[in-house]
């Protein structure tokens, strides 16, 4: 009897073995359950009725506020109710094409918005349909208009905020305004979208790296499906090789701990990146391209990490005196540091035997690099 129990408590635990899921299958099916809370929320944001898709009081508003920011290059403004004056004016001296931006953004969620959303509904059932949706419908667009204007754009921006003199102030109080945008570090702020731009718009053999870094995006987000799908780990296309960082990555998530979760996901980044030699050698060729070379490069050059810093600090520091509730330190500077490292891959390999792979495309890209347009 006691043999038969022994074996009966053996292949119960046998079967419980074979039932338990891998971390990239509960990821799987937790994005099932987002995609239909997703859908459902689309539903209820649609309306069919209107001209933009979108609801009627979103419609009204989106109209009014095209009258602010859709104007001519020699247009004059005496007041303005959304985008005022000194913004027109902001805006107005980058040229013609450049000027249309905000007009631009807004047009797109009039006439653009709403079809995407339900393009998505719809149409997407995986993170590469996606991610090829963002990138193609949202992201190249965005990225090539402000990249034609990327020179004044930040200047422009930041001169706007800080400026800003619309008659909606006097809705919220002008001296209120004032006090919030003063208790900013927009100084900060506008050197990270200056980094940002620098990064994005740059050209590597004539080829925008925004277009670059969309592939490089489909291309990771079809390697997520395939490690959700139940792919080998021994597949380098896939990331099915983390898998138990993956599990460590959503257990560090339930803490809450911030410090946790950055150092759970520089493990995971650190085995996917950079081990076995043979994946980093793929990566190396499919997804680490010049333009990634030169991003690390121009983060640096552009101090990004600093100026991140300095704007969650301020961040932190403005909500705690708002509420008893919120930690100073949530994000540390150390934090952010090991979290930005995770992009700079001739770093996190270190040590790895997948470095040479990335070290020797670094020096390539960067032998070439007098070869075309480099730096902002």
């Amino acid at each position: 009897m006691k043999q038969l129990v022994v074996c009966l408590l053996l292949v119960a635990a046998v079967t419980a073995q074979k039932k338990k899921q891998s971390a990239w299958e509960m990821m799987g099916k937790h994005m099932e359950t987002m995609k239909e809370k997703m859908d459902a929320g689309i539903d209820e944001m649609l309306d069919d009725s209107t001209d933009s898709g979108l609801p009627s009081e979103a419609q009204e508003f989106l109209l009014q506020l095209k009258e602010s920011v859709c104007f001519g290059v020699e247009d004059k403004c005496e007041s303005d109710m959304f985008f005022g004056c000194n913004c027109i004016q902001e805006f107005q001296n980058l040229g013609e094409k450049c000027s249309q931006i905000p007009c631009n953004v807004v047009n797109f969620l009039l006439n653009d918005f709403s079809d995407i959303l339900r393009d998505f509904r719809d149409n997407v059932q995986s993170f590469e349909e996606a991610m090829e949706l963002m990138t193609e419908q949202i992201y190249v667009p965005m990225m090539e208009a402000a990249c034609e204007c990327s020179d004044k754009l930040a200047d422009a921006t930041f001169n706007c905020i800080e400026n800003y003199d619309a008659g909606v102030l006097d809705m919220i109080g002008r001296g209120t305004y004032e006090m919030i945008v003063g208790m900013l570090d927009l100084e900060s702020m506008k050197k990270v979208m200056v980094a940002a731009l620098a990064i994005h718009c740059n050209e590597v053999g004539e080829e925008a790296c925004y277009q670059d870094f969309s592939n490089q995006m489909i291309t990771w987000a079809k390697m997520v499906d395939k490690s959700m799908d139940g792919a080998s780990k021994k597949d380098c296309t896939a990331y099915a090789r983390v898998d138990k960082e993956l599990a460590k990555y959503f257990k560090a998530m339930d803490t809450e701990d911030m410090s946790k979760v950055v150092k759970a996901q520089y493990e995971m980044s650190k085995k996917g990146v950079c081990t076995p030699a043979k994946c980093a050698k793929y990566q190396a060729k499919n997804y680490y391209s010049c333009c990634s070379v030169e991003g690390v490069d121009l983060a640096a050059e552009h101090e990004l990490g600093e100026n991140i810093g300095n704007i969650l600090d301020n961040a932190m520091s403005l909500l705690s005196t708002l509420s008893e509730d919120v930690e100073e330190n949530l994000v540390s500077r150390e934090d952010l540091q090991t979290y930005l490292s995770t992009f700079d891959f001739e770093t996190l390999c270190e040590g790895k035997k997948g470095l040479k792979e990335y070290k020797k495309k670094g020096k390539q890209c960067r032998k070439q690099r007098s070869e075309y347009e480099y730096g902002y």
